[in-house]
């Protein structure tokens, strides 16, 4: 995350709409106004409130490879709401099962890591509570956070974090979230004709309203002031051959190639809203071409992954950070 720290709701500063529209370029002309909407919805009224101060610099401390523990606990301390999150998530039973009463205990009980993946996904979850609608909310995320997790998997198969594999993999498909609320009529439509052809909702949003919920996606980012990283790999997540890095070469192509797979690798197991593409399972999974696109980086480290075990601990998670059922079954599938 990167940006301003101060929160938009409460500065009144609006996104400038011409920082959206590069995310939100529509070729129909016909479905232009959906784009439209789109831009006057996110940049006017500030639906899509920036992560807190103290959320954006835990961010910029996940990608400094000299960050202390110190500084961590410094900056969750910048944040009384934040830190009583991470405190009673971590106490719960999927974490340290313990009663933990100070972030410094937190961070020697369950590690920086799993502080830093519950601050990323009690901020992000709040600051899209009050789209919760018609959606399948416990399915969505449910599916965000295991996308996260094996983003986080798969990256690492390759190349030392870079600090954004999880909020990438968290926020991949938000858009959908802007897109159900605000034009439900049209998301029901999508959804409809995505479960009859099982393809994913991208080809179908593209037919339908001219732009896909990954490019909504990358303007929510843009809104949350999120890192240019993870906006690029949200916008390209399901293609990318074509990020455009400009002058700015990074990490963008690599990690929405991650992402696609950890998507793919979700679906595998069934785990996500309906509409979501249905996979061949007699066709091997290095055939897809998400995996064919990570065949031109070099594997360093390997890649031992047991999807059974990722989705139960993405259960326990959701369960942790309020969400899901006792049993942790909450996927409808499709």
């Amino acid at each position: 995350m990167g940006g301003q720290a101060q929160s938009r709701q409460q500065s009144g500063v609006a996104t400038d709409p011409d920082r959206l529209k590069r995310y939100l370029i529509c070729e129909a002309q016909d479905k232009k106004w959906v784009s439209d909407k789109l831009i006057t919805l996110l940049s006017g009224e500030a639906i899509i409130p920036p992560f807190s101060a103290a959320a954006i610099k835990l961010g910029q401390l996940s990608r400094d490879e000299n960050c202390q523990m110190e500084d961590v606990v410094e900056v969750i301390q910048m944040d009384a709401g934040l830190a009583s999150d991470i405190i009673k998530v971590a106490s719960s039973v999927g974490f340290a099962a313990r009663r933990i009463s100070s972030i410094d205990q937190a961070l020697m009980m369950i590690g920086m890591t799993e502080v830093r993946r519950i601050a990323l996904s009690m901020g992000v979850m709040k600051n899209f509570e009050h789209l919760k609608s018609q959606v399948d909310w416990n399915s969505f995320w449910l599916h965000s956070i295991l996308v996260a997790r094996l983003t986080e998997r798969v990256a690492a198969a390759y190349r030392p974090p870079c600090g954004s594999e999880y909020l990438a993999g968290l926020l991949h498909d938000c858009g959908k979230l802007v897109l159900e609320h605000y034009f439900p009529e049209d998301f029901d439509r999508i959804i409809i004709r995505a479960t009859e052809r099982g393809s994913g909702h991208v080809a179908v949003e593209q037919e339908f309203i001219g732009v896909t919920h990954a490019q909504i996606g990358a303007a929510v980012c843009e809104c949350l002031q999120a890192h240019l990283e993870v906006i690029r790999a949200v916008w390209y997540h399901h293609d990318p051959f074509n990020v455009q890095e400009g002058n700015q070469p990074d990490n963008s192509r690599f990690l929405g190639a991650c992402v696609g797979v950890a998507d793919a690798l979700t679906n595998y197991k069934q785990i996500n809203i309906y509409g979501a593409r249905i996979m061949d399972y007699d066709k091997p999974f290095e055939e897809l071409p998400e995996w064919q696109f990570l065949a031109q980086y070099q594997m360093s480290y390997g890649l031992d992954l047991d999807l059974d075990a990722e989705l139960e601990k993405a259960r326990e998670d959701l369960k942790s950070f309020g969400l899901g059922s006792d049993d942790g079954e909450n996927d409808d599938g499709a």
